[in-house]
């Protein structure tokens, strides 16, 4: 069965199974036609059981050890009314501090922490729990996350748009020819045998390759918001530079010099202003697709259509316009 049948009968979320899923505790079959979940009865039943089992508080590595038989439902049972125990003792101080406060009617500018001096353990505990939950924490729908990744998207290939405008012809006319490491490199120390594909080209697209990748990396690692705004600009500051040295790269392997063998047609920064900015334009066309069509990124294919549908459109009006000049 598909996972809305499961959805509909277990009463848990698509979400909860998949997490479930990778956490381990199912595994359901994949249909061999398209690769789609094929869930069975026995899924459902496990699921059912998960769902007792979290709705009594056991935590996902204990369901996971039961189910793989490295301990017994009475074991789980047993360590469950322990931490029962403890959360009831401190309910229990947290109860008597309330009472207390109600009984003594006390302003809000006579609390003081010494209220929570008759347990300092229990209160400690306490604390801490809470503490952890009262980080701020903004749940965005997917609607608003489509949106903020557009606007992000489209400022940054705006921003390529811009260099490729003011840089891009500059960065394409120089040369991609093969030649000694430049001054970078003897600094580095960088020998010709460890980094054999850098040297073949001038530092001016070496260094914005690095610092791309270097982003990339910094991207994956980081979850703060400040440093993943700074490198989202310094990634698309780079990307101009970047398309340069890919330009320059494939004119060098292929042997292929673009003002005798193009003559015309040649690449100029204009092109790399305007793929910038048909890349910001798809953005916001997938934007608002998905703000009217809210399916558009539930299957892969759909997504995939509109970027051939596209492309096609833009390679058609590219014909068109170069047929005309």
């Amino acid at each position: 069965m598909k996972i809305k049948d499961v959805e509909n009968r277990v009463g848990i979320s698509a979400a909860n199974i998949r997490y479930y899923e990778k956490e381990g505790l199912i595994n359901p079959a994949r249909d061999e036609t398209n690769n789609y979940r094929d869930y069975s009865q026995r899924d459902v039943e496990q699921l059912e059981r998960i769902k007792v089992l979290r709705v009594l508080g056991v935590p996902i590595s204990d369901i996971r050890q039961l189910k793989d038989g490295a301990v017994s439902l009475g074991n789980v049972m047993e360590h469950r009314l322990e931490l029962l125990k403890e959360e009831e003792k401190n309910l229990d101080a947290v109860r008597r501090v309330c009472e207390s406060l109600r009984q003594c009617n006390l302003s809000y500018d006579a609390i003081s922490e010494s209220i929570l001096a008759e347990d300092e353990e229990c209160f400690s505990r306490q604390l801490a729990r809470i503490l952890k939950e009262d980080i701020t924490k903004e749940i965005l729908t997917p609607r608003q996350f489509n949106k903020n990744l557009a606007l992000a998207l489209s400022w940054g290939y705006f921003l390529s748009a811009v260099v490729s405008f003011f840089l891009g012809s500059w960065l394409l006319s120089y040369s991609g020819t093969v030649k000694e490491a430049g001054a970078l490199m003897n600094i580095l120390g960088i020998a010709e045998k460890t980094l054999p594909f850098a040297v073949a080209f001038e530092n001016i697209f070496f260094v914005p390759l690095m610092l791309c990748i270097a982003c990339y990396v910094l991207m994956y690692f980081t979850a703060n918001v400040k440093i993943l705004f700074f490198v989202f600009h310094l990634s698309a500051l780079n990307l101009c530079p970047v398309i340069a040295f890919f330009y320059a790269f494939a004119t060098t392997f292929f042997n292929i010099n673009p003002t005798s063998q193009f003559e015309n047609h040649s690449v100029s920064g204009l092109h790399l202003c305007l793929f910038c900015l048909m890349l910001a334009a798809y953005v916001i066309l997938l934007y608002l697709l998905s703000a009217a069509w809210d399916r558009l990124f539930s299957k892969a294919r759909y997504a995939v259509v509109t970027a051939l549908i596209y492309t096609a459109v833009l390679t058609l009006l590219t014909s068109i316009s170069d047929g005309r000049g």
